[in-house]
């Protein structure tokens, strides 16, 4: 009867411990967007939170934003003159830059571990 109890109580504690590891440890979204007018190559997003970096790749430099907005499939970026607006659903990326605005085709990719 102890025994019964004793490995109960083991296998109890190994569930509750597989339980609490979250599914989710890293997740790396990036959009492969190739615009040389606007200076953009790709956008990795790595922090998935309000006030997150995200790293703009372009031909010329490399910049950092800051997520303004998120939801499940929509995140609003906002660097230095430049505010995006990325739709995760299908990868598209709106971006504006003063009075220059544009609507980009990405290829999205998306690694979770």
């Amino acid at each position: 009867m102890i025994y019964h109890i004793g490995k109960t109580a083991i296998w109890f504690a190994i569930a509750f411990g597989l339980a609490a590891c979250p599914a989710e440890r890293f997740r790396h979204e990036k959009y492969l967007c190739k615009s040389v007018s606007f200076d953009l190559e790709s956008i990795i997003v790595n922090d998935t939170n309000i006030g997150g970096e995200v790293k703009i790749i372009g031909y010329g430099n490399d910049r950092t934003a800051i997520i303004k907005a998120i939801s499940d499939n929509h995140i609003e970026i906002e660097a230095s003159r430049m505010t995006l607006e990325m739709y995760r659903n299908d990868g598209s990326v709106k971006i504006s830059r003063g009075t220059r605005y544009a609507r980009l085709e990405c290829e999205r990719s998306i690694f979770i571990m």
